[in-house]
């Protein structure tokens, strides 16, 4: 998901003062904390994960080297 996208989405889900948020993970745990979910994305928890049908679940699963989250 591009950052347009992602601020177009936060934006549907009532998130406000949008240009506090730093980075795409901060603002998809900020959708995720909006929708009633745990901010798992990228997260140590990751790996444990049991949110099948997350929108996120592909990207957030994919085997990143730390320095870069």
């Amino acid at each position: 998901m591009i950052a347009a996208e992602l601020l177009n989405l936060a934006r549907h889900e009532g998130i406000r003062d949008l240009e506090y948020f730093r980075t795409e993970k901060q603002l998809v745990w900020a959708i995720q904390r909006a929708r009633g979910k745990a901010a798992c994305f990228l997260s140590e928890d990751r790996m444990e994960c049991k949110e099948f049908e997350c929108q996120w679940r592909r990207e957030c699963l994919k085997l990143v080297a730390e320095w870069r989250r």
